[in-house]
């Protein structure tokens, strides 16, 4: 386990916290907002969502040091590079001590490499970034993503609270009305549902079909798990969920579940973007986490 770059990975996001700023809650700008390579056209995931949000940029594509070159242009001197991981598989060989036998297996090791935003280059041989007023069409693509959901749990919006209840598989939110803005709406809609793919007939995630304590660390990392998954629902569909409560109390638990475990952003990232792939009904073989 690369246990430095488990801790470099989660100081910056626990100092944007410290700062009072959330990655994963943001205005996410459009239906083309997650962070993307601009070489491959391919989205960062998992975690990298967070890391490159971070950056003070309005363009949402990003490229290697050699892509710059491969696409016609440069890294500007003296310009920063930002860290991305992915999962690299370790091949492990191992002799069972009862039979013998030599047996392999693929361990995943966390990696890193660096990219630098469009707007730190010159020259790029790309298409300008468009930008254009999505309101309706991200509404109307939130309301399909809620539809659409594979083997869906039981939902029913009445109340003033918010909640999946893994016993019955269901899942409540309050009356559109009640929320400031429809984005709102469905970044508490997509949270919850996050929370319903750890059931036993979905992801089966212990988080979620165990007996849970409420503020153990398994429940953090939990709200932690669906709290992200939302996040990456949101961003895939250009809502804005930066209405969501940024209370004190909030950033303060997120922080404490990041520092007591240098790998909770990491795995908790790794479980949201599994659980988002499952809502939107679609399946990645990269390695990127």
């Amino acid at each position: 386990m690369n246990t430095k770059l488990y801790e470099a990975v989660t100081a910056q996001i626990t100092n944007a916290l410290l700062r009072g700023v959330v990655p994963w809650r943001k205005p996410w700008a459009g239906g083309d907002a997650l962070p993307t390579n601009a070489r491959s056209r391919k989205p960062y995931r998992g975690v990298n969502v967070f890391l490159l949000a971070l950056g003070p940029y309005s363009d949402h594509r990003w490229v290697t040091f050699n892509q710059a070159r491969e696409l016609g242009g440069s890294v500007r001197r003296g310009e920063r590079a930002s860290p991305v991981v992915f999962w690299k598989p370790w091949q492990v060989e191992g002799v069972d001590q009862e039979t013998g036998e030599v047996h392999n297996w693929k361990v995943p090791i966390l990696k890193q490499y660096v990219v630098f935003n469009v707007e730190q280059c010159d020259g790029l041989d790309i298409a300008p970034l468009l930008r254009s007023d999505q309101a309706n069409r991200r509404i109307e693509s939130a309301e399909k993503a809620v539809r659409n959901v594979p083997d869906p749990p039981r939902f029913q919006e009445q109340g003033t609270s918010a909640w999946y209840r893994p016993a019955e598989d269901l899942v409540q939110v309050p009356p559109i009305s009640s929320f400031e803005s429809p984005d709102a709406y469905y970044a508490t809609v997509f949270h919850e549902l996050g929370h319903a793919t750890g059931h036993e007939r979905r992801l089966n995630r212990a988080s979620v079909t165990g007996e849970i304590q409420f503020g153990s660390p398994c429940y953090s990392r939990e709200e932690l798990t669906a709290e992200l998954c939302s996040a990456f629902l949101c961003a895939t569909i250009g809502l804005d969920n930066s209405l969501i409560e940024n209370s004190a109390s909030y950033i303060q638990s997120w922080h404490s579940a990041l520092h007591s475990d240098k790998r909770a952003i990491v795995v908790a990232a790794s479980r949201a973007q599994r659980a988002a792939d499952y809502l939107l009904g679609v399946t990645f073989d990269d390695q990127l986490v």
